[in-house]
């Protein structure tokens, strides 16, 4: 029985089987695609260049899709994303560089290249105390410019398409606390200045959790997926012990997850880059019902005993290699991978194929066409 879009990822994050694989290109965290690719895909579609404004870029320097593109490739999910507050909204220093609303700075080496974050409002203090996390402008969680329109446009999807909606959130505690006092430091105060860094932790949670409750008191009734960033791992290994993540991070996942949870009845995705089996379990404790992008080629991440082990608990978004299949292999190498990945995380329902972390620019437009067209014709 052919499904609906909506029907089948529903379903499939339910664990059931369905009529196919539900895919999806763009619309969850981080399965959208580089600038150059895109145009090259495009080209390859012999559909019209698109006028890639800086808009529709985000900090990897990706695009969404166009509607045409996905309905070329039957994609089931679409995005919504929020909007720029009111209240300190993006400032632009020149075309290269920029504040955001947590005051950090970010900046790229050229106008396709990534935009990096490279200064937190914290990051110069060597000392740290407590007191100190007071001076800085923090985000207004409830700032009416994040919401602006959204119901309209969630709605809007909901009522004339039958696809899956993903509202895609802000990235959660962890990376956001780095970014306010740098990568290194703050795993150094992990260990050597608690206090601070669970304090520190602590408010940034109070204010995630305010603009996830800002945004799905809007569209918690409407959305039938909610997204968020927190990478904890590297390509060997997690960035913490499972000692240390219980200690110090798990307490503030579990808060924001459960605050989720709290106001929509539509599942929760993560996006943690790396090897993270060594937390995953812990991960699926605080609430966790979906992981992405499931770094199959990373330290521990075997696809099959990911399954096996955790399938029962745990949902998988993502799986198709990004480092070296895609970019590298042939589009039969990107069919078996598809088929494989079919195979091994989606027995019993609880996959959505996409591609692990964001499509770069020198992945060939024919391995793109062989992803999603192979999804189908498993069907």
């Amino acid at each position: 029985m052919s499904m609906s879009h909506r029907e089948r990822v529903v379903k499939a994050l339910n664990h059931e089987e369905t009529d196919r694989t539900p895919m999806d290109f763009g619309g969850g965290p981080a399965t959208q695609i580089h600038p150059d690719a895109y145009l090259a895909l495009l080209a390859h579609l012999g559909l019209e260049s698109e006028d890639l404004v800086e808009g529709t870029r985000g900090e990897g320097q990706v695009v969404v899709p166009s509607e045409e593109v996905l309905r070329r490739f039957d994609i089931d999910v679409r995005p919504a994303h929020l909007s720029q507050p009111d209240v300190r909204p993006r400032q632009r220093i020149d075309e290269l560089s920029y504040f955001d609303d947590w005051g950090v700075r970010w900046e790229k080496a050229y106008f396709t290249a990534p935009d990096i974050n490279i200064e937190g409002p914290l990051q110069a203090l060597v000392d740290p105390d407590i007191s100190v996390i007071d001076s800085i402008k923090w985000p207004v969680p409830d700032d009416p410019g994040r919401v602006r329109g959204l119901r309209d446009r969630v709605e809007k999807l909901r009522s004339s398409t039958d696809y899956a909606i993903v509202l895609n959130l802000p990235n959660s505690t962890f990376a956001l606390s780095q970014r306010l006092r740098g990568f290194t430091e703050l795993l150094e105060d992990l260990l050597l200045n608690e206090a601070f860094a669970e304090a520190l932790q602590e408010r940034v949670t109070d204010v995630i959790c305010g603009i996830a409750t800002t945004a799905l008191n809007e569209v918690g009734d409407l959305i039938d997926g909610v997204a968020f960033g927190d990478d904890m791992g590297i390509q060997t290994q997690s960035f913490l012990s499972r000692d240390l993540y219980r200690k110090m991070i798990k307490p503030h996942h579990a808060r924001f997850v459960g605050t989720l949870h709290s106001l929509t009845d539509a599942p929760v995705i993560m996006h943690s880059d790396g090897s993270i089996r060594e937390l995953l379990g812990d991960i699926i404790d605080c609430g966790v019902d979906v992981i992405n992008p499931v770094q199959t080629n990373a330290e521990g991440m075997d696809p099959g005993e990911l399954k096996l082990e955790f399938g029962k608990d745990v949902c998988f978004w993502g799986g198709i290699d990004t480092q070296k299949v895609l970019p590298f292999g042939s589009p039969q190498d990107v069919a078996q991978e598809v088929r494989d990945r079919i195979e091994d995380l989606g027995r019993g329902g609880g996959y959505v194929v996409a591609s692990v972390h964001n499509i770069q620019s020198e992945v060939p437009p024919e391995n793109v066409v062989a992803m999603y067209d192979t999804v189908r014709e498993s069907a």
